[in-house]
């Protein structure tokens, strides 16, 4: 570490950064739900296309006094163009202004983080602007104009799937990638190739470095000149966390050449990891960061190692390909924790998809540039270069999907510990010191034996969930204005509902984050009590995507009624186009899963339902001692129904989001709950919760608790006693 005190240095940062984090966190913004201000602020960045632009801007003013540093432009509905704004120009902006959103559940994206790390503090949807100074800055505006062109002329030469993947690859522009090829891309472990990355920065480098320096200038002048180009191209791009730890790394590494010094690839590191820790400390714990530094890191150690195995195959073909699957593997070996923290599930196959897909793009990313340029001058010469750039992407696409249908191809493992992350690097420490000392024959194989058993046994401390056994847990899922209740029990995962009106793609951001972080492959049952959207929509969002977005689905119970509606057959449509399994239940029945019990209460066959809420599933659940009931959407009328049927009960979901018409005095005095959940969305247009009902369930005497207010709600039951917790109570970002 004598020759390394940049990594010193940095190992004593970060350890600070560590240290005071809770006190980075204490540090309160004020909130905002959509107050209408008039404000004055100078743009700083222009991100998106077309209709997807927005704007960053600093310096941000209210009548002359500072309100916060950053602040995050949308264009309103009102039509608000941002056409004319310039990079530096000064803008008056009025609008409603918002706070960033912070999770309700565990496993969902933290959006409110993500942008307090880039000192974003808060976001505008602009009614009106007015530019007050147009004095822009040059070099960044141009840059920008450069980058639309580039997008332009990708757009007009490719189709619209593959251009927005394209211009990802080479701009960093992903507001025309679709959410069904971003997701394709992540699962197959390539999701790394549609952003900036050390990849795109090396190969441009050193490229560029090498034909300047050979054909057209001296050594020194060419690494000038290549650093001045990566640092505009970095600028380009919009400079995320893994372009700017390349390029500083680049530079580092042009800096040895030009001064005739040794380039330390953990000095460079080191170097990088530093300066962005400076400018912002909260990034370290950006998957983003720890992924790239993690991937470079892992080269760095592994590489070295692995190189001279494939030493040992004479051909020099295979021993190129060995060398780039161990290389990749290696990689995969040190970022799998970080990966498993932030993602909850791997491709066990991804080492292998990028030995196959990266020899490909150095020449996608030349072509698509050559084919942007010659667009400028002839469309039938960039349509022709880009024709090369389709294929290769098509190749990429016929890949990924090819690999989901391999067994395994999605390893959900939920989110490690960190104390299992700790042990799992310190076991891969272990075994890579081992693996490095030289040694005799006999002793070398001890080692090695000793090695592959501390591998494997790092791999299974992080890959094997710890049993969770005689414990009932019962979540209420923060969906939004929409319900979803998952029940846990011993190995088996129960949905009673899925679905929201005002949360898009709730099933993808919501409903299977929170499972994958808890490592739950299988949902046994999952119960829609009726069709209402905001009951089912997340669920058919799972069971119409082709692996079922990873799971797999065991029963779907619906409530078995003679007249139904259009959104029920759709459900039963799909259920059979897709071959799952559906019961129904009516009054009466029973389904045991253990000593788990539900009964259902309502409704019966025959049941002359005027609304969908009417016939809504009503279940009973008793495990031991502990009773809950599950209402659905079930109003005062449809409860008269089964007054007969209820006594007391320790858990209640809150009818119908808790509105007026549900949950009457009669009905809550026979029910006499200890736990009354209720599930609704914030600032929801129908005034949930309503008052009334509020002030009934607290004469009951009842703990109230709210996914508006809570998060996700978790009552867990074990040996007789149960205990809540919310997860906005015990939420660290």
């Amino acid at each position: 570490m004598r020759r390394r005190p940049l990594c010193v240095a940095l190992g004593m940062y970060i350890f600070l950064i560590l240290i005071f984090r809770g006190k980075l966190d204490a540090v309160k913004e004020r909130q905002y739900q959509g107050e209408q201000k008039t404000l004055q602020c100078q743009v700083e960045e222009i991100d998106g296309q077309g209709e997807s632009v927005s704007l960053s801007a600093g310096d941000v003013m209210e009548n002359g006094k500072p309100l916060c540093r950053r602040i995050k432009l949308y264009q309103g509905r009102d039509g608000v163009d941002f056409t004319d704004v310039r990079i530096g120009n000064i803008l008056l902006v009025t609008g409603k202004i918002y706070s960033f959103s912070q999770p309700g559940n565990p496993g969902q994206f933290n959006e409110y983080q993500y942008y307090r790390n880039q000192g974003i503090s808060c976001k505008m949807s602009v009614q009106s602007l007015k530019i007050t100074d147009k004095t822009c800055r040059i070099v960044e505006q141009w840059l920008h104009g450069v980058r639309t062109a580039l997008y332009q002329r990708i757009m007009l030469c490719l189709p619209e799937e593959e251009a927005g993947v394209a211009a990802a690859m080479v701009l960093g522009e992903k507001s025309a990638l679709s959410d069904e090829t971003r997701t394709l891309y992540q699962e197959s472990g390539i999701a790394h190739l549609l952003a900036i990355s050390g990849l795109h920065i090396s190969l441009i480098g050193m490229g560029l470095f090498a034909v300047l320096r050979r054909y057209v200038i001296p050594m020194r002048a060419a690494a000038v000149v290549t650093a001045v180009v990566l640092f505009l191209y970095g600028e380009l791009t919009g400079f995320s966390v893994s372009a700017q730890r390349a390029v500083w790394m680049m530079l580092c590494y042009l800096a040895a050449y030009f001064l005739g010094e040794r380039y330390d690839v953990y000095c460079a590191l080191a170097l990088s990891a530093f300066l962005q820790l400076l400018m912002h400390p909260s990034v370290l714990f950006e998957a983003g960061f720890m992924l790239s530094y993690g991937t470079v890191f892992g080269i760095a150690v592994f590489v070295e190692g692995f190189q001279k195995q494939a030493e040992e195959f004479k051909n020099i073909f295979c021993s190129a390909v060995i060398r780039a699957f161990l290389g990749s593997l290696g990689i995969q070996i040190v970022t799998l924790p970080v990966l498993l923290y932030y993602y909850f599930e791997f491709n066990p196959y991804s080492a292998l998809i990028n030995v196959i897909v990266l020899p490909f793009v150095g020449i996608l990313l030349c072509m698509s540039f050559l084919g942007s340029l010659s667009a400028f001058l002839s469309v039938q010469t960039g349509n022709f270069l880009f024709g090369i750039v389709h294929f290769i992407l098509y190749f990429y696409t016929y890949v990924g999907e090819l690999i989901q249908f391999l067994p395994m191809a999605s390893c959900i493992t939920g989110r490690p510990a960190w104390w299992q992350i700790l042990l799992y690097y310190g076991f891969l420490s272990v075994w890579v010191s081992l693996s490095r000392f030289p040694s005799g024959r006999k002793a070398g194989s001890r080692r090695t034996w000793i090695s592959c058993g501390l591998l494997v046994s790092a791999f299974i401390l992080l890959l094997v969930p710890a049993p969770d056994r005689g414990k009932l847990q019962i979540t209420n899922l923060d969906v939004g204005q929409g319900d979803c209740c998952c029940i846990r029990y011993a190995d088996k995962t129960i949905l009673i509902d899925g679905g929201s009106s005002d949360v898009g793609s709730v099933g993808k951001y919501r409903i299977c984050s929170y499972l994958k972080y808890y490592g739950i492959r299988k949902l046994d049952y999952i119960f829609i009590t009726h069709s209402d959207n905001d009951h089912s929509n997340g669920i058919l969002e799972i069971l119409q995507k082709q692996d079922y977005m990873g799971f797999q689905i065991g029963t779907l119970v619906l409530p078995e009624i003679e007249k139904t509606d259009k959104d029920y057959l759709i459900i039963e449509q799909i259920c059979r186009e897709r071959s799952i399994l559906v019961k129904k239940m009516k009054k009466g029945d029973g389904l045991a899963v253990g000593d788990l019990k539900f009964r259902c209460l309502h409704p019966f066959r025959a049941y002359n339902w005027q609304t969908k809420n009417d016939y809504s599933l009503i279940l009973e659940l008793q495990y031991k001692d502990f009773r809950g009931l599950f209402t659905g959407d079930l109003e005062q009328a449809g409860e008269k129904q089964i007054m007969d049927q209820i006594g007391d009960v320790d858990y209640l979901k809150v009818g119908h989001h808790g509105s007026a018409g549900s949950d009457g005095e009669e009905f809550l005095a026979i029910l006499k709950p200890e736990i009354a959940v209720i599930s609704a969305g914030e600032g929801n247009r129908y005034g949930h919760p309503a008052p009334e009902t509020l002030d009934r369930l607290r004469r009951t005497g009842a703990d109230i608790y709210s996914t508006m207010d809570n998060g996700a709600i978790t009552v867990k039951i074990q040996e007789g006693k149960w205990n809540v917790s919310t997860f906005r109570s015990t939420f660290r970002p």
